[in-house]
């Protein structure tokens, strides 16, 4: 999404600025000892950046395998189906496998590490339309002097508190998202579409998800006629406005059931279903899973207790 800077008297210039903006929506950051992380294939509508304290962790994706280690960031783009596991496991032929919570304050990590585990830091992001959208992939870069210190600092703070996180420390995560995508060589920016109309769209799709988004109302968005932009968004995105829609509420429905803890019926209202039957429906037909077992999926056994 681009805005333009209006020069106010503090500017010297006259001419207007063209800036590329990014909406950073920070879902979760937390810092666990783990000793079983196998999944196959698993995709997500969001962003993840993994840095492991300790070694023993593996990722890989399209024949690609990364060896997790306290000298590199691993960023992963929403949709990249990776597959992750720890060196000594194997991953299961179905299903997912974790074993982990978080690395609490005063807690021995030579202790954890002595048992087997490995120490991990995950953040969890969306950077919002059209960025979201870059090919799936995943990006390796070396953790300079610097970053090190921010990724330990970070972490030490996460043992400290896990719940309100100071300013600083919510600075730190913020800093350490724009190191890892400004990482990201230009050529792998292949934006779905540059059309400022169906940009506007896309914008309007991801502030107004929870609400009854028609082709009539989008189409005024774009300020065009509803048979030219249906016609214009399915030549630019690739699919009509509606199947688009319907897909993002689905995004946004997996995005609340695993990053928070509200009951299955106001997720389907912040999402734009009808109510918790619809969203199960379509939820179902998209991603084979219902809505509870998606959620539960993700989280060790007791973990935490959910609202259904």
């Amino acid at each position: 999404m681009k805005f333009f800077k209006v020069p106010d008297k503090g500017d010297p210039s006259n001419i207007p600025q063209i800036f590329s903006g990014l909406n950073i929506n920070l879902l979760c950051c937390r810092f666990w000892w783990l000793k079983n992380w196998e999944s196959r294939n698993m995709s997500f509508p969001y962003w993840r950046i993994y840095w492991n304290k300790s070694s023993g962790g593996i990722i890989s994706f399209a024949g690609k395998t990364i060896e997790l280690t306290p000298n590199q960031v691993i960023l992963v783009p929403p949709y990249t189906a990776f597959s992750s596991r720890l060196k000594e496991n194997t991953i299961p032929t179905s299903g997912y496998s974790l074993e982990g919570g978080r690395v609490g304050e005063g807690e021995a990590e030579a202790d954890l590490l002595g048992e087997g585990a490995v120490l991990h830091l995950f953040i969890h992001f969306n950077l919002g339309l059209p960025y979201d959208f870059i090919a799936p992939q995943l990006f390796s870069f070396e953790v300079s002097n610097d970053l090190r210190t921010d990724l330990e600092e970070l972490s030490f703070s996460l043992q400290q508190s896990n719940v309100q996180l100071s300013v600083q420390s919510s600075l730190l995560i913020y800093k350490i998202i724009i190191l890892a995508v400004s990482r990201i060589p230009k050529e792998f920016w292949n934006l779905a579409t540059t059309d400022q109309r169906i940009l506007s769209v896309l914008r309007e799709i991801e502030d107004h998800i929870a609400e009854e988004l028609t082709n009539k109302r989008l189409a005024q968005v774009a300020n065009m006629a509803v048979n030219s932009f249906a016609r214009i968004f399915k030549e630019e995105i690739g699919i009509p406005p509606q199947q688009f829609v319907r897909e993002r509420r689905v995004q946004k429905t997996s995005i609340l059931l695993h990053h928070t803890t509200e009951p299955i019926e106001e997720i389907a209202r912040l999402s734009g279903f009808c109510d918790r039957f619809h969203l199960a429906r379509v939820f179902k037909e998209v991603t084979s899973y219902s809505p509870a077992q998606y959620r539960k999926q993700f989280y060790p056994k007791g973990e935490i207790q959910f609202s259904e």
